[in-house]
C-alpha cells in the first residue's frame, strides 16, 4: 500500500470565535492510499481547545503510519484521517458507487458584532438554510441574550435555531440565558456546561433539547451521557471520532438509547466534507446536519461540498477515483 501525504492551510473569511477560542484558518493534511490501482482519501485537521493532538504530532503520526500502513495511527485526529482513506479505500475496491442524494445542513454564525451577526443570520434565510447554529458563551451573558434575541427574530418561522455553548457557561449562566430568550424558538443547545451531570436540570427547566458533541470522544464518557440520560442529541463529528467506523457504532449506540444524531463538520476542509455528508446519508438522511460550513472558507471547496439552497448534494458515483 502507497500512501501518500499532502499539506494544505484553508483560511476562514472571518475568525470564529468560541469558548475554546478563536480560530483564523485550519492546517489540514491530505492523505492518498493506493492499492492494486485503487484509491482511497482522507484528511486529518486537528484544532486546538478540542482535546486533540497538535498538528505537528498528527504529522508524525500520520507519517509513521505511511512507513508501516499495518499499525493504524493512535492519536484521535490521525486516526480519523487514516480509517477515512482506508473505508474508501474498500469502497473502490468493491466497485460499487454511491447513489445520488442530497441532506439538508446548517449555517454555522458566530458573528459578536451585531451588524455582522444580522447579516450572517439574514444571508443564512435568503441561501435557503433550514437551520442556523449560533456560538455562544464566547462573551457575556448579556451579549449572547441580546445575540439570541436578534437571532429568534431574523428567523423568525423560516429556520430553527441551535445553539452551541460549547461547554462556556456554568449551570447558572446556562439558565439566565436560555429563560430570558424564547426558549420555544430554539431547537437545540450543545454542551451549555463543561458537565453533563447539570444537562438534565437545564433540559427540564427550560424545554430545549440538549446535544453532546465534545464529550463523545470518550467510551467512558458516552456510557456516562447514556446513563445520565443527558442528551437528546449527539452530534457526531467523524474527523475527531476515529473516523467512519466508530461514527457508526455510536451512532448505533444513539439509536439503541432513542438518541438523535446530527453528524458535523470539525471547520473540515473538502476531503472531511465529503466523507462526513456520505455518512450523514447513511445514518441519518432526514436530519438537519452541520455541514454548512464550505463558505467560510476563502478558497472555493470543490462544488459537491458547497451547499445550495441549505442541501449538500451527492452525485451519482462509480468507484472514486477523482476525490479532492
Amino acid at each position: 500500500m502507497l500512501i501518500t501525504l499532502n499539506e494544505r492551510t484553508l483560511q476562514l473569511r472571518s475568525p470564529i470565535a468560541t469558548a475554546h477560542g478563536t480560530t483564523t484558518h485550519r492546517k489540514i493534511i491530505e492523505i492518498t492510499v493506493q492499492q492494486d490501482g485503487f484509491f482511497g482519501y482522507g484528511e486529518s485537521a486537528p484544532l486546538p481547545g478540542f482535546g486533540l493532538e497538535t498538528f505537528e504530532e498528527t504529522q508524525a503520526a500520520l507519517a509513521e503510519w505511511s512507513k508501516n500502513p499495518h499499525s493504524l495511527p493512535t492519536l484521535p485526529a490521525a486516526l480519523s484521517g487514516a480509517a477515512t482513506a482506508l473505508d474508501y479505500l474498500e469502497q473502490s475496491k468493491s466497485q460499487i458507487g454511491l447513489p445520488a442524494g442530497s441532506v439538508a445542513v446548517q449555517a454555522l454564525v458566530s458573528a459578536t458584532n451585531i451588524s455582522s451577526l444580522e447579516k450572517q443570520i439574514t444571508d443564512a434565510i435568503n441561501d435557503g438554510y433550514s437551520a442556523v447554529k449560533l456560538k455562544v458563551a464566547a462573551s457575556d451573558a448579556m451579549t449572547d441574550i441580546k445575540r439570541i434575541d436578534i437571532a429568534v427574530k431574523l428567523i423568525d418561522n423560516q429556520a430553527v435555531l441551535r445553539l452551541d455553548a460549547n461547554g462556556g457557561w456554568t449551570t447558572r449562566e446556562a439558565l439566565d440565558v436560555l429563560t430570558s430568550t424564547n426558549t420555544s424558538r430554539v431547537a437545540l443547545v450543545e454542551e451549555p456546561t463543561s458537565d453533563p451531570e447539570n444537562w438534565q436540570q437545564i433540559y427540564e427547566e427550560t424545554g430545549i433539547c440538549i446535544g453532546a458533541d465534545e464529550h463523545l470522544t470518550d467510551q467512558a464518557q458516552i456510557n456516562r451521557l447514556v446513563d445520565l440520560e443527558a442528551a437528546q442529541t449527539f452530534v457526531l463529528k467523524p474527523s475527531v471520532l476515529g473516523g467512519p467506523p466508530p461514527t457508526r457504532e455510536i451512532a448505533s449506540e444513539a439509536a439503541r438509547n432513542n438518541i438523535n444524531v446530527i453528524i458535523s463538520s470539525f471547520l473540515d476542509g473538502p476531503i472531511a466534507l465529503r466523507a462526513a455528508r456520505d455518512l450523514a446519508l447513511e445514518l441519518a438522511p432526514l436530519e438537519i446536519h452541520g455541514l454548512g460550513t464550505a463558505p467560510l472558507f476563502v478558497e472555493d471547496l470543490p462544488i459537491d461540498v458547497q451547499p445550495v439552497n441549505g442541501y449538500l448534494r451527492r452525485p451519482q458515483t462509480n468507484a472514486p477515483k477523482t476525490f479532492i
